[in-house]
């Protein structure tokens, strides 16, 4: 069996939650779309807004902000760790992340020595603050220590970031996006379930959570969406492809383009078959590079045809296209990119670029439909009015 790109490209879509925006939205909205994804990605970067808040806009437009934090660190709902890089995760998945934990436990001590130079004793001086303050962050470790000498900012925070991994410590909340630390017996729910999983029960809890969200995968899909460093998958692209070979309820067939086995949820292939001549979804949406389905560069090039850049690490004479530009998703294609920035103090959203993909003609309908999302963008940025540079 072998299905079209179309086909692939349209079920990830579909399966990435970007069809359609809820009429309202709560916390449970926010919790079930991050359930639904597995993970959603943390980043500083703020040209825009941040970009957890960017990627819940793409599947929820309009929502209260706050819905995010509260859930995360008032409601205890969704807790910091590493999946595909640093993310918030639900709650309901905590077990599945105690063997990463464990690991970086074991390695806490030598990779501190080896990153710092310090002493190990630091890693314990930096608990006793914590166990006899309560939550702390890197500011906190600023000024002469008790028995002389300075604390090392960077040192302490390094020490904070190693337990927070190895999971002594974990994230009780963030003020002006500097994370807290606190033991994590005082952050952990009493009814989170804390029973490790077995080896086999942890390795398909990551390759289904995989298939749900983007349903058409090739195995290296699933190190590349839990990245194996972040979770400790410990499994090579053989052996996971070994274990989809063997699940209940997953299909085998081939991708146009792609001489690899891909696999899907047996619910989907009916799906799949339907998308051949049939997607209803013809609006659009802005991504970010950090968003989930952006995530796999190579995926993203088989599937849309598109050439994933992310120019912020780049000096300016190297941009093509502009610092911070977001692909422009029209229907089932990726079809446009363009550069926002939010301009805070006069409430403005300033569109500094806008680039067509080759091939890529614009018509009146797609013109009215990118308008009426950037505008919906504006207000949920809070800005008055939007402005084209060019």
């Amino acid at each position: 069996m072998e299905i079209s790109r179309e086909s692939a490209r349209r079920l990830m879509i579909e399966k990435q939650g970007i069809t359609q925006f809820p009429e309202s939205n709560n916390k449970k909205s926010v919790v079930d779309t991050i359930n639904h994804l597995g993970c959603l990605q943390i980043d500083t970067i703020s040209v825009i807004e941040r970009a957890h808040y960017l990627t819940l806009w793409s599947r929820l437009g309009s929502y209260d902000k706050n819905y995010l934090d509260e859930s995360a660190y008032k409601d205890k709902k969704l807790f910091e760790y590493w999946a595909h890089a640093a993310c918030f995760v639900s709650y309901d998945h905590y077990r599945f992340y105690l063997h990463a934990m464990k690991v970086r436990e074991e390695e806490m001590k030598v990779r501190f020595v080896k990153r710092t130079g310090k002493d190990v004793e630091v890693l314990d001086q930096v608990l006793a603050r914590i166990k006899n303050e309560g939550p702390l962050c890197s500011k906190d470790f600023e000024g002469p220590k008790k028995n002389g000498g300075w604390w090392n900012r960077k040192t302490e925070k390094v020490a904070m970031d190693y337990m927070y991994g190895a999971g002594i410590l974990m994230v009780s909340d963030r003020v002006s996006f500097q994370r807290y630390y606190d033991l994590s017996e005082n952050v952990l729910p009493s009814w989170v379930d804390v029973e490790p999983p077995s080896y086999d029960e942890r390795i398909e809890f990551f390759i289904r959570k995989t298939l749900k969200s983007l349903g058409a995968i090739k195995p290296i899909d699933v190190r590349k969406y839990y990245h194996h460093h972040s979770v400790k998958l410990g499994q090579t692209t053989k052996q996971i492809e070994e274990r989809l070979k063997g699940l209940d309820g997953v299909s085998r067939f081939k991708v146009e383009g792609d001489k690899n086995t891909h696999y899907s949820l047996d619910e989907d292939i009916e799906r799949l078959d339907t998308l051949e001549g049939d997607f209803s979804f013809n609006d659009v949406r802005l991504l970010i590079y950090f968003d989930n389905m952006m995530w796999n560069r190579e995926r993203v090039q088989h599937l849309f045809g598109f050439e994933s850049k992310l120019e912020i690490y780049l000096p300016q004479d190297q941009r093509v296209y502009g610092y911070y530009h977001l692909p422009v998703l029209y229907g089932d294609q990726l079809v446009a990119r363009i550069e926002p920035k939010m301009d805070r103090k006069e409430k403005k959203l300033i569109i500094r670029g806008y680039w067509t993909e080759p091939g890529f003609n614009e018509t009146e309908e797609y013109t009215e439909k990118l308008e009426r999302n950037l505008s919906t963008f504006a207000a949920f940025h809070k800005a008055d009015e939007i402005e084209w540079l060019g």
